[in-house]
């Protein structure tokens, strides 16, 4: 299977793709941590117009998309504007012509302007012992199964 994976650089989830046996790629605007030849530099859409893939995962950058960063632009000290073109930018990633497609981010402008995700996941549910909602908007994708509870880890002594 050709998967793409949009928006990295660490070559985390490329290699475990790769590790399994697929051809996968990466794109970013920021170089491999790997050097991998398997990663390119550049906007992710050079590959989708031009590549055929069987699936995508992506992850947009959330900087003006999460709630908790959005308390900028509402508070009126962000150019509202970033946030219009973040939501361009995942719609594009959405309607892609690839049959499976994972989009994964934090609750944020996605879920409210787009649409709603098809899955929450939390990190404590896979072997992780931190929490924080991460949303998957999935195409032609089963949603995912926990793996391993982790108590998950409490900040500031309140549970």
């Amino acid at each position: 299977m050709r998967v793409l994976v949009a928006c990295e650089y660490s070559g985390r989830v490329r290699n475990a793709f790769a590790a399994m046996g697929h051809e996968a790629f990466s794109a970013d605007f920021e170089p491999a941590e790997d050097d991998s030849p398997n990663h390119y530099q550049g906007d992710c859409f050079d590959l989708i117009d031009n590549t055929h893939f069987d699936l995508m995962i992506a992850h947009p950058p959330c900087t003006y998309l999460s709630a908790s960063g959005m308390h900028w632009t509402i508070r009126g000290l962000r150019d509202p504007q970033l946030t219009e073109n973040a939501l361009l930018f995942v719609q594009r990633l959405m309607s892609a012509p690839i049959s499976r497609i994972a989009i994964e981010n934090p609750v944020g402008a996605i879920s409210t302007r787009i649409r709603r995700p098809e899955q929450i996941i939390q990190p404590y549910l896979f072997g992780e012992d931190a929490s924080k909602k991460t949303c998957l908007w999935l195409k032609n994708l089963p949603p995912l199964y926990p793996t391993k509870y982790i108590p998950p880890r409490v900040v500031g002594g309140k549970k």
